[in-house]
C-alpha cells in the first residue's frame, strides 16, 4: 500500500488511467452497460464524501473565523463604563456588531443616521437626542483607510444624570466625558482595524483556490445562494455569476468538447449562523469517460482488477482531501490563536502611553492586594500626576500635553524594576505598584522619579516644557478591606504633595492627624 502511494505521488495519473482502459478491452455489451452505471455509481458517491468533506471544511473556516469578535473585544474594553448604546457598522449602514444581537446583520435605519449619512449632520461630532425616552449624547464616529470610509462606530451614554446638575458644572462635565469617549473610541478604532486586517486575511476564495490547486481531479468549487447567484468560488471569474434555479436541482455529466466533467450541487447547507448556501464541486470524468470506452474491451477478471484499483484511487484521494482539509483547518486554527492573544494583549495596553490601561491596572491592583494578604507581604502604590498639566495643555495644544504624557511616562518606565507595575490610571494619572519592595527601597524609586522627571525638558516642535509632578505614596495595612483602601490613600497623599508646592513626595503614615 505505502508502495503504491508513493507510485502515485511520484507520476501522473494518466498512466494509471491507461492501465484502467487497457484493462477493460475485453468486457462484454452486458458488462459494459451494468460496469459503466457502477461507474458512475462509485463517482457519484466518491464525489458526495468529497462534498462532505469540503462542506465540512468550510463549515470550521466560518468557526474559526467567527471566534474573532469585535463585539467581544468592545466588552472587554469597555467593561466598567456605563455604555447606553454601541454598534459597529460598515460604511453601507449593515450592522455588523451590536450590543444587541438581533441588530446585528440589519441596515441602520435610525433618522440621525440617514441624516448624517446624507450630510445634513457631521460626522465624527457629538449630538444629544433621546433613545427611548432618555436623554444620550451620541457620536457618529468614523473609520477610514486611504481617506475610504469603511466603517462607522455608532456610540452613545445616559446623560440623565446631569440634568440636576448646573449649566456650568453640566458643560465642563460633558466636555470630560467626551475626552474619555474619544479616548476610547481611539483605543477601539484601533482594534478594529487590526481585527478588520485579520479577517482580510483570512480569504475562504484563497482556502477554496489552494483546496482545487492541489487536488488532483477537482476543478472548482462555488458556494452558491439560492438565487443561484455565486459568493464566493476558487474559480475569480465564477464571482457573482447567476445559475438557473434548475441546474441548482441535481448532479449532471457534462461535455466540454472532448472532456467529460462531472457537476454535483448539494442541498442548501448551513455554514455558520450568517452564511448558507449551496456546494457546486466541478470534479474531471475524465476517468469515466475513458472507462466507459475501455470497457467494451474488458473481461470480467480484468474488470474486477481494474475496480479494485479505481477503489484503491478513490481510497487515497479521499485521504488525502480529508488530511488537506485538516492541514487547512490547524493552520487556521493557529493563526486565529496568535492574532488572538495579539488583540488580548491590545486591550490591555493604554494606545498613547504604551503603559498597562485602567481596567488591566485595577485588575492587577486586584490581584497583588490579595497575593500579599495572603503571603503577608508588602505592597506600596505610587499614585504620580502630572503638576499644572492643564496649564500646559492650555499653553501648548493637546498634542504637547500627549508628548509631555508619552515621554513622562517613558522616563518613570525606565526608572522601574522588571517587577514593578506601571499603568496610566485616566488622564494626567499614573500609578506604579511595587511588590514586596522594602520601605527605604520605594523612597529611593519615588524620588528617582521625580527626579528624572524634573531632570529636563520636554522637547515639542521648537519648545521645552518644563514637567514636575507629584506622587503620593501609600502601603498596605492589616485594617485594609480592598486595594481601594491603599489608593484612597495614596490620593491623600497626592493631595498634600500638591498643596505643600508640588515636585515632591509625600507618604501617607506621615501625613498630619486631622
Amino acid at each position: 500500500m505505502k508502495l503504491f502511494v508513493g507510485l502515485f505521488k511520484k507520476h501522473d495519473i494518466t498512466i494509471l488511467l491507461i492501465v484502467l482502459v487497457l484493462s477493460l478491452s475485453a468486457l462484454s455489451w452486458h458488462n459494459y452497460y451494468s460496469q459503466k452505471n457502477l461507474l458512475l455509481e462509485q463517482m457519484k458517491s466518491d464525489s458526495g464524501d468529497i462534498v462532505s468533506s469540503i462542506s465540512a471544511a468550510i463549515k470550521k473556516f466560518y468557526d474559526i473565523k467567527e471566534t474573532i469578535n469585535i463585539q467581544q473585544l468592545v466588552s472587554q474594553i469597555s467593561l466598567d463604563l456605563e455604555i447606553f448604546e454601541f454598534r459597529y457598522l460598515d460604511s453601507s449602514g449593515v450592522i455588523r456588531n451590536s450590543m444587541f444581537e438581533q441588530e446585528i446583520g440589519k441596515i441602520s435605519r435610525s433618522q440621525s443616521f440617514v441624516m448624517t449619512m446624507q450630510g445634513d449632520m457631521p460626522l465624527g461630532e457629538f449630538f444629544f437626542e433621546e433613545h427611548d425616552y432618555v436623554p444620550v449624547m451620541a457620536i457618529y464616529y468614523p473609520l477610514y483607510r486611504n481617506n475610504d470610509l469603511i466603517g462607522i462606530i455608532d456610540f452613545s451614554i445616559d446623560i440623565s444624570e446631569y440634568s440636576v446638575v448646573s449649566e456650568v458644572n453640566k458643560d465642563f462635565a460633558l466636555t470630560r466625558r467626551q475626552v474619555d469617549i474619544l479616548n476610547l473610541l481611539k483605543a477601539i478604532e484601533g482594534s478594529i482595524y487590526n481585527t478588520i486586517s485579520i479577517f482580510e486575511s483570512i480569504n475562504l476564495h484563497d482556502f477554496l483556490f489552494n483546496y482545487v490547486e492541489t487536488a488532483e481531479n477537482i476543478l472548482e468549487i462555488s458556494v452558491i445562494d439560492d438565487r443561484g447567484r455565486v459568493i464566493v468560488s476558487s474559480d475569480p471569474n465564477m464571482q457573482g455569476r447567476i445559475f438557473d434555479k434548475l441546474a441548482l436541482q441535481d448532479s449532471e455529466l457534462i461535455e466540454v468538447g472532448d472532456d467529460m466533467i462531472y457537476r454535483i450541487v448539494t442541498d442548501q447547507i448551513e455554514f455558520s449562523k450568517i452564511a448558507n448556501g449551496h456546494l457546486s464541486l466541478l470534479v474531471d470524468a475524465t476517468v469515466f469517460a475513458k472507462n466507459k470506452k475501455a470497457l467494451k474491451r474488458n473481461s470480467i477478471i480484468n474488470n474486477i482488477i481494474t475496480m479494485l484499483f479505481a477503489l484503491i484511487m478513490a481510497t487515497i484521494i479521499y485521504r488525502s482531501a480529508i488530511q488537506r482539509s485538516k492541514n487547512e483547518q490547524e493552520k487556521l486554527r493557529l493563526l486565529v490563536q496568535e492574532r488572538t492573544k495579539e488583540i488580548e494583549l491590545m486591550s490591555k495596553i493604554d494606545s498613547l502611553t504604551n503603559l498597562w490601561n485602567r481596567r488591566y491596572l485595577e485588575e492587577m491592583l486586584e490581584i497583588e492586594f490579595k497575593r500579599a494578604r495572603r503571603y503577608k507581604s508588602q505592597i506600596y502604590i505610587l499614585l504620580i500626576d502630572l503638576d499644572h498639566f492643564k496649564k500646559i495643555n492650555d499653553t501648548y495644544g493637546h498634542l504637547a500635553g500627549d508628548e509631555v504624557l508619552k515621554e513622562v511616562s517613558m522616563r518613570i518606565k525606565s526608572s522601574l524594576r522588571e517587577t514593578d507595575f506601571i499603568g496610566r490610571y485616566g488622564g494626567e494619572e499614573l500609578v506604579v505598584i511595587l511588590p514586596q519592595t522594602p520601605e527605604d527601597e520605594v523612597s529611593k524609586i519615588a524620588q528617582k522619579i521625580v527626579d528624572f522627571i524634573a531632570s529636563k525638558p520636554v522637547r515639542f516642535n521648537d519648545s521645552l516644557i518644563h514637567v514636575t509632578a507629584s506622587i503620593g505614596v501609600s502601603r498596605l495595612r492589616s485594617t485594609h478591606t480592598s486595594y481601594h483602601d491603599i489608593f484612597q490613600e495614596a490620593d491623600e497623599a497626592l493631595y498634600v504633595s500638591k498643596r505643600e508646592g508640588r515636585n515632591r513626595v509625600t507618604y501617607y503614615s506621615i501625613l498630619p492627624v486631622k
